[in-house]
Formats: C-alpha cells, sequence, structure tokens
C-alpha cells in the first residue's frame, strides 16, 4: 500500500511538471513578426515628441476663456520628432525635426497636486484639442528649479477619419512660472505620446 501512494505522488509530480512546462510554452511571448501588423494595419496612429516652451502668459486670458475652467496661465509650445537609440531604446537626439505645436491653458493647483488642462494644437497635418488634467508626483527633482509632473488628456476636435485618441506626457518642467529656465542637462518640458485610433470600413 505504501509503495502505491509513493508511486501516486510520483506520477502526481511527473504530471505537474510536464503540465507546467506546456502552460510556460503556450504562454511564451511570439516571435517578433507577430507584431508587425501593430504597425501595418494602419489602424491607429503613435507619436512621439518632446516639447519645448515658447511663451508663458499668467493668469487668465481671452484665449482660455474657451477653457471649462478659471485658468491660471496660458502657455505655448513647439512639439519635436526625436530619435531612440535601437540598440537600448534610449534617447539619442531630442530635436530632429519641427512637428506642430500647441497652446495650452493651465488651471490653479488642487491640494492634491492636479490641475486642470485644456488645449488646442496640431501635430503634423492632425489638428486637435485635448481636456484633461496634470498632476506632481513624489519623485523627487533631479535638480533645484525643475518640477516633475505628468499629464494625461483625451482629444476632440480631431478629423473626421478618426474616432477618437489620447495623450500622457513624462513633464520635467522648470519652476519660477514666466521666469523658469531650462536646466542645462535635462529634457524640458516634456515627452508626449499620441495615440490616434482610425475609423475602418
Amino acid at each position: 500500500m505504501m509503495r502505491l501512494k509513493t508511486l501516486l505522488r510520483s506520477v502526481l509530480l511527473m504530471a505537474a511538471v510536464v503540465s507546467g512546462c506546456t502552460l510556460t510554452q503556450e504562454h511564451a511571448a511570439p516571435p517578433a513578426s507577430a507584431y508587425v501588423t501593430e504597425v501595418s494595419a494602419d489602424l491607429e496612429e503613435i507619436s512621439v515628441t518632446r516639447t519645448t516652451r515658447t511663451q508663458y502668459l499668467p493668469g487668465t486670458t481671452p484665449a482660455c476663456d474657451v477653457a471649462p475652467f478659471k485658468s491660471a496661465s496660458e502657455q505655448h509650445y513647439d512639439s519635436w520628432s526625436v530619435k531612440l537609440r535601437s540598440s537600448d531604446a534610449r534617447m539619442a537626439n531630442t530635436h530632429v525635426t519641427r512637428t506642430g505645436g500647441f497652446a495650452a491653458c493651465f488651471g490653479t493647483i488642487a491640494p492634491d497636486g492636479s490641475f486642470p488642462m485644456y488645449a488646442w494644437g496640431s501635430q503634423a497635418t492632425v489638428s486637435y484639442r485635448a481636456l484633461g488634467e496634470c498632476r506632481f508626483m513624489h519623485s523627487k527633482p533631479p535638480a533645484a528649479g525643475l518640477l516633475v509632473l505628468n499629464c494625461r488628456a483625451d482629444f476632440s476636435g480631431l478629423p473626421n477619419r478618426y474616432i477618437g485618441g489620447y495623450l500622457t506626457t513624462s513633464s520635467l518642467a522648470p519652476s519660477g512660472g514666466k521666469s523658469g529656465l531650462d536646466v542645462p542637462g535635462y529634457l524640458s518640458t516634456s515627452i508626449i505620446t499620441m495615440r490616434l485610433w482610425k475609423k475602418t470600413g
């Protein structure tokens, strides 16, 4: 009887090992070729740009009257294409070509560190409006005179060929408002990722 139990345990253990190997193989990452259609299918457009601030207007401005909140500043930015190093995806060039620009209205900062954002502009040939919020992060700034934050916003007012989309930012902005200066050695103000979904059929 003891031998039978030992044999049964061995069989169950072997089955579990084989099952685990099979599961690992079934859930292994597919080959790189499986991802080709993510771009070639042309169902969405994804762009990654960096921004540089070109103008800062404090207070409520006429252009920001269309924002669904009282603005604390109106700011203008240029957008630039970037180049990544293929070996490790590190940023190699942050100013390849100017690809567009936008203006943004920012509201007052709430106690939780968030503040509303309303923007309008264009990326290449695509005009848009965007509504969302920004939020200061807990990450410690790498140098004095810098603020760490991120923003997210939903698109509207897109050309008819799009269903919709959104943007997110990774931002390191100079503090000091209108008098804020970029800190040498750090990318300011933002890296923006935009995703636009196209209509089909």
